[in-house]
């Protein structure tokens, strides 16, 4: 175990700190004495004993928080990235290492130089790689890799570490088991950015519809804010959920069969799970950078995209019916594993 502290601050999306909590397992498994900030992986915490996990701070206590590190590694919130108050990115990059999937040049600052002057000779080469690792993990031009691809290339390349891996190690909470309802489907129709990502709610539930007539019992799962609308759309017969708690929505998804999902968090959190996945996504493009990628998933595009006066038109050209055939086909593979 290396003896330099070292923190790990998180962005505060759910799939953003899916990664970064895989990065900070992965800095674990290389010998850092890492702490993992940040909302989402504080309320997976019961999930990640090995990981020292805390929440993201308040601003009266932001810097005092990380003063006893010796190196921190951070993605800003969005407050930080669009404050002009005492928290902003003209302070914050020359006191710690900032990282995002794409780092503006305006974020960079040599803090190679910083470190060595201010740390001991072995404190300072414990983290010399680390210190050149500042930028964006998403670094040189990739291909058809996931961000977990990306993430895992850059851990190696910029930071440095050997022994890497995608699955971070899981300890859930007593008494769950694993896919427990293989007839639990779950949908999840909404995203961040529903008039961009969003099939359409209409066809979810023709989905539903259709996953019930077959003897599958599927369970649409909503962000909180949008649970009242989902329940009172016309045809929506279906049991449908929302969770105030990330470690809740995780036990749900856990003992599930299968998630069907827009482009979204929900999506990775199941794949982060182990659960199969199927992403329905508004592009051509299957093997797009942000789709999930640590359990067994699916990617359905549309077939064909039109332009429109209000942005491309997609979803008619993505079937009900393929959807399922997509879902079923992945269930029997992953069963007869």
């Amino acid at each position: 175990m290396k003896n330099a502290r070292v923190a790990l601050v998180s962005f505060e999306s759910l799939g953003d700190s899916l990664i970064y909590t895989m990065m900070a397992d992965n800095l674990r498994r290389n010998g850092y004495a890492i702490s993992l900030y940040g909302n989402v992986p504080h309320q997976l915490k019961e999930w990640l004993p090995q990981l020292s996990i805390e929440p993201y701070p308040e601003a009266e206590a932001f810097y005092s928080t990380f003063d006893g590190y010796d190196l921190v590694l951070m993605s800003p919130s969005r407050t930080i990235r669009d404050s002009t108050g005492e928290i902003k990115i003209e302070d914050i990059r020359h006191r710690f290492l900032l990282i995002c999937q794409k780092v503006p040049k305006t974020w960079l600052f040599d803090h190679h130089s910083r470190l060595k002057q201010n740390l001991t000779q072995d404190i300072f080469q414990e983290i010399e790689q680390l210190s050149h690792s500042a930028g964006s993990i998403h670094y040189r031009r990739f291909k058809k890799e996931s961000v977990v691809e990306i993430t895992l290339d850059f851990m190696r390349e910029k930071m440095g570490l050997q022994t890497l891996s995608a699955n971070v190690e899981l300890s859930p909470p007593e008494g769950l088991i694993f896919r427990k309802n293989k007839r639990r489907i779950i949908l999840s129709p909404d995203s961040a950015w529903p008039e961009k990502k969003d099939w359409s709610p209409e066809r979810f539930l023709k989905l539903c519809a259709l996953l019930a007539k077959t003897g599958y019992e599927p369970v649409i799962v909503v962000a909180p804010d949008n649970h009242p609308s989902w329940q009172a759309k016309p045809n929506n017969h279906f049991s449908t959920l929302t969770f105030q708690n990330i470690g809740k929505l995780a036990e749900y998804i856990y003992e599930s069969a299968a998630v069907i999902a827009n482009d979204s968090g929900n999506g990775h959190l199941a794949s982060f799970l182990g659960i199969p996945v199927v992403t329905i996504y508004r592009k051509r493009n299957p093997f797009f950078h942000w789709r999930p990628d640590w359990s067994d998933t699916r990617v359905i595009c549309p077939r064909i995209v039109l332009p429109g006066s209000e942005g491309p038109i997609w979803r008619p050209f993505i079937g009900v019916r393929r959807v399922k055939r997509v879902l079923e086909k992945l269930l029997r593979q992953v069963e007869s594993k």
